[in-house]
C-alpha cells in the first residue's frame, strides 16, 4: 500500500477521502462474503434515500433509458436498485484480491468469449470498449484468469496517492493500469500490438470533444479513444457488458456479454487515421453499448449529468 504519511499539498479533507477508501477495502476484505452482501445492500438503500441531489440525477439518468417518467414505479425501483448495484461494485472491488484464479474462472459466465479469442487468434491483441456498466474489475481478473494480458486507462485521480492505491489493487487482479496522461494512447497501442487485451470505457467523454452520436434518442458525445487505438492497432472493435447474477445455489456471481467484432474499413491506412474514421467507428458501437446498458440499466454506474441538457450550461 502506498505510503500514509500526508503530502503537504494534500488537504484534510482529500485525506479523509482517501482513508476511507483504505478504511471500505480492509472491512469488505475481512466480512464474509454472506454478511458482506447483506451490507452492501443494506448501505446502497441508505446512500439512495440520503442523497437525494444526486438521486435525482440518477431518476432522470434511467428515465431516458427506460423511456418512463422519473416518477414512475419502474424507474423508482430502477434508482434503488442501482444504488445496491453501485454498492455491491465497491465491496466486490474490494474483497476480489483475495479470490484466486480458480475462483473466476468459476464465477465469471461469458458464453461468448469465443468472440474475443478469434480476434486475439489473429496474431495482435483486442479492444474491447466497456461502459460503467457492472464489475468490471472482475471482468478483468477473468481475463487474467484466462491468461490474457488485461490492460485498461484510469484518470489519475486526486490525490495521487489515491490512483496509486487503486492502480496497486487492481495489479493483485491482474491488470496494468496506465494513467490518462500526454502519450498514453501510444503506450495502449503497443500493447494490442504485443497481444493484450485493452478494456477501455466508452460512454462517458470528460472532454465532451468526441463524436456526437445518438444514445437513447438524444445527442450526447463520446470518447473518440477506442476506435482511435483500434485503427491504430489494426484491430477490430468489440464492445461487451458485464452485469451481477446469483448462481442456483444463491451464491454471486457474473455474466458478461462480448459483441461480435466491429470490423475496420478495407482501405483505410493506420499511418494516416482521419477524425471522419474515428467518428463512423465510434457510431457503429454506438448502438451496441446502448442494447447492453438498456437489458440491465441498474447495472450503469453514472450517477452524474451525462447527457448535455443536464450538465451546467458553459455560456456566459
Amino acid at each position: 500500500m502506498s505510503g500514509s504519511k500526508r503530502p503537504k499539498d494534500e488537504g484534510r479533507l482529500i485525506q479523509l477521502v482517501y482513508y476511507a477508501y483504505v478504511a471500505a477495502a480492509a472491512i469488505a476484505r475481512a466480512l464474509p462474503e454472506r454478511w458482506s452482501y447483506r451490507f452492501a445492500s443494506f448501505a446502497g438503500a441508505m446512500q439512495a434515500r440520503l442523497a437525494k441531489k444526486k438521486r435525482h440525477q440518477v431518476e432522470k439518468n434511467l428515465a431516458r433509458i427506460t423511456g418512463q417518467p422519473a416518477e414512475s414505479s419502474r424507474v423508482q425501483r430502477l434508482v434503488l436498485d442501482a444504488y445496491r448495484s453501485y454498492a455491491r461494485y465497491w465491496l466486490e472491488t474490494f474483497s476480489l484480491v483475495l479470490r484466486d484464479r480458480d475462483f473466476f474462472l468459476e464465477r465469471f459466465y461469458c458464453p461468448s468469449q469465443d468472440n474475443i479469442d478469434k480476434v486475439l487468434a489473429r496474431g495482435k491483441g483486442a479492444v474491447v470498449v466497456v461502459g460503467h456498466l457492472g464489475n468490471w474489475d472482475a471482468a478483468g481478473a477473468w481475463v487474467g484468469a484466462r491468461g490474457n494480458r488485461l490492460v485498461t486507462i484510469a484518470e489519475v485521480l486526486k490525490p495521487r496517492r489515491m490512483f496509486d492505491f487503486f492502480v496497486e489493487h487492481r495489479a493483485r487482479l491482474g491488470m496494468t493500469i496506465y494513467p490518462a496522461q500526454a502519450g498514453v494512447t501510444d503506450d495502449i497501442v503497443r500493447e494490442v500490438e504485443g497481444g493484450a487485451v485493452v478494456a477501455i470505457l466508452g460512454d462517458r467523454d470528460l472532454k465532451g470533444t468526441g463524436p456526437e452520436i445518438s444514445l437513447f434518442g438524444e445527442k450526447v458525445t463520446l470518447p473518440g479513444g477506442p476506435a482511435s487505438i483500434a485503427l491504430r492497432a489494426g484491430v477490430p472493435l468489440m464492445v461487451a457488458g458485464v452485469w451481477g447474477v446469483k448462481r442456483a445455489d444463491g451464491t454471486p456471481a457474473w455474466e458478461a456479454e462480448i459483441s461480435t467484432p466491429i470490423e475496420l474499413p478495407d482501405d483505410y491506412d493506420p499511418a494516416n487515421i482521419t477524425r471522419e474514421q474515428i467518428v463512423e467507428l465510434t457510431r457503429r458501437y454506438a448502438p451496441v453499448l446502448e442494447e447492453l446498458i438498456a437489458r440491465r440499466p441498474e447495472e450503469w454506474h453514472v450517477f452524474q449529468p451525462f447527457w448535455p441538457a443536464d450538465k451546467p450550461s458553459t455560456k456566459s
